[in-house]
């Protein structure tokens, strides 16, 4: 991934990070993410539950504390990053997805 998909990635994850600690809780990211500008459900390949889940089963990976770490946050993106080919793609579909 390159840094400018990192870049709007760690925008994200500090608009979570309300009091900058650099933990984010997971109830944090079920209030602001919005599945409806995921890729999969974008081309109809997936329904928005079946994002919203999958998506939420996605965090807490490292140590399964409900704090979501940077490094948690971005192995997520990495998978998303593959399959979006252009970088202005990926911004747009970041700031639509977490009102950036």
């Amino acid at each position: 991934m390159n840094q400018s998909r990192i870049d709007w990635i760690r925008k994200a994850y500090n608009k979570l990070d309300v009091n900058k600690d650099g933990r984010v809780i997971l109830d944090d990211i079920a209030l602001l993410y919005d599945v409806s500008h995921h890729p999969d459900v974008l081309q109809g390949k997936k329904e928005p539950v079946q994002v919203y889940k999958e998506f939420m089963s996605q965090w807490d990976t490292q140590v399964a504390d409900g704090i979501v770490t940077f490094e948690e946050f971005l192995d997520y993106f990495k998978d998303i990053s593959a399959s979006i080919d252009g970088d202005d793609d990926f911004a747009v579909m970041m700031q639509n997805s977490w009102k950036l």
